[in-house]
């Protein structure tokens, strides 16, 4: 099934930072030295898609992501350099917590990991080759644009992650770090690998994506640099293009994550194998698809907080935060503070532990400061959404970290044969629990949103904040297939 007016092309392209000697990857990240002798690049993809005056520019990048102003800022830097508009830009990272942080990030992998700005000319250089590469690559793709054909399908994987939000007897929610105990909490993953190639009409590959939730974070916090286990998933969805580049686009991975955390890149190139074996065997059982029409659509929706706590309820928080900190010269193994479970002793220290409730002690006195100052938070939070579609092909994109039922709602109830639930897309707005995960509340859906740096103060979603997403997206899946 030919399609000879969508026209696409997929380059792929390098952004490995350079390791600055004192102050790590990027010149940002002193704890990220060296590159993973497992998968040592990091690399981005651009996809050109354009039909008539539609037109999408689509990256898939292994970094993790940003919050919502600054990811806008990266995609209206590229929008201008193109002279498209900024809409066009798609910008999905794949969510590793191996990266650093990008020169003007605030996002590196993990709180505790320290951020620098000491060389702001090494810095600046590197900010300038990043861009640049983003530019380039997009205008190479648009300048080699082909008629293409479409193949999809879907694999299966169940094995390199799982749901790590574990019930409690007495309720609450318990953050699991083990695979072998988050098994048993019998929480739901979606095990779905969707996979689309694009062939030019001589039937030579020209690209590929593949999509599929769960955070690469099996090197988090530690001194590689690394696209985790997507680089060597991605090896093998390659091979089996042959050697046409392929773009890894995250799912909704809010909940799910993989089978070895803060692991060693040995694991990580294990469970890359896994996943990019079923991708690659997926790629070979494709099915032809119809390629137009290809359109684009984007909406806000908005969602509503939780309600601002009481000048009371801050100081109890505050008073709750501040007995576990003392607690710890007398109870150094202690993990537990106020519903969330720190990482246990051998891997955050008690100083760690300590910083880590700090942080949501600063939230509540930021909360009383407001209070006595007369400043009201913001009640509701915008999130941007999009869909794309590429004839029988669907796309669901949204930002942040949806929770992995939410995705499979959402493709139960998109019109598409096909359809890819595609996560940290324009923009890392954090986690989107279910209604019956925030009443559980735990590190996703309350002790997130109480870190000022990403946005300053934020009040956490309220229930119907999952809900909304699913509508959202399905209103904008629904509406591009109307037009046959």
């Amino acid at each position: 099934m030919s399609a000879v007016n969508v026209k696409a092309a997929m380059v792929g392209f390098d952004i490995t930072p350079e390791i600055h000697p004192e102050f790590g990857a990027w010149g940002t990240t002193p704890l990220v030295t060296v590159l993973d002798p497992e998968c040592p690049r990091l690399v981005a993809r651009c996809l050109v898609l354009e039909q008539d005056d539609h037109r999408a520019i689509w990256f898939g990048s292994d970094l993790c992501g940003e919050p919502l102003p600054f990811t806008q800022s990266l995609r209206q830097e590229v929008a201008d350099a193109l002279n498209v508009p900024l809409e066009q830009i798609i910008w999905s990272t794949s969510q590793a917590h191996s990266t650093g942080a990008i020169p003007g990030s605030v996002m590196c992998g993990s709180h505790i990991n320290e951020r620098v700005i000491a060389d702001p000319d090494f810095i600046e250089a590197q900010r300038r080759r990043l861009m640049s590469s983003y530019v380039e690559s997009a205008r190479e793709a648009m300048s080699t644009l082909r008629s293409v054909r479409i193949s999809a399908g879907r694999g299966f994987c169940d094995s390199i992650g799982y749901n790590s939000r574990f019930p409690m007897p007495s309720g609450g929610c318990k953050f699991s770090r083990s695979y072998a105990e988050g098994l048993q909490g019998g929480k739901y993953y979606d095990p779905t690998i969707g996979v689309v190639r694009f062939d030019d009409l001589d039937g030579h590959p020209m690209g590929a994506i593949f999509n599929h939730g769960c955070h690469p974070a099996v090197l988090i916090m530690c001194h590689y640099c690394s696209p985790d286990w997507v680089g060597t998933a991605r090896t093998h969805v390659e091979a089996a293009i042959a050697g046409a580049p392929a773009m890894f686009v995250q799912g909704f991975c809010g909940d799910v994550h993989p089978r070895h955390m803060f692991g060693t890149p040995a694991q990580a190139r294990r469970l890359g194998d896994r996943l990019g074996k079923a991708a690659a065997e997926a790629v070979s059982r494709l099915t032809p698809v119809r390629a137009e029409p290809f359109q684009t659509s984007f909406d806000t929706i908005e969602i509503t907080c939780q309600a601002m706590p009481s000048r009371e309820e801050c100081e109890v928080e505050i008073a709750r935060r501040q007995a576990f900190i003392d607690d710890l010269d007398a109870d150094p193994q202690a993990t537990w503070c106020c519903g969330f479970n720190l990482p246990d002793p051998g891997l955050f220290t008690a100083a760690e532990r300590a910083a880590t409730a700090q942080l949501t002690i600063d939230y509540f006195l930021e909360a009383l400061r407001m209070i006595e100052k007369g400043i009201e938070p913001r009640r509701t939070l915008d999130v941007p959404i999009g869909a794309v579609r590429i004839g029988d092909v669907g796309a669901a994109l949204s930002p942040g970290e949806n929770f992995t039922i939410t995705g499979r709602r959402v493709r139960e109830r998109s019109p598409f044969a096909h359809t890819l639930i595609c996560g940290d897309t324009n923009g890392l707005f954090g986690y989107i629990g279910t209604d019956d995960e925030i009443d559980r509340g735990g590190f996703e859906t309350d002790f997130f949103w109480r870190i000022l740096e990403f946005e300053g103060l934020r009040l956490p979603p309220a229930k119907g904040s999952a809900g909304r997403v699913v509508e959202g997206l399905t209103s904008l899946l629904d509406g591009l297939s109307r037009d046959r």
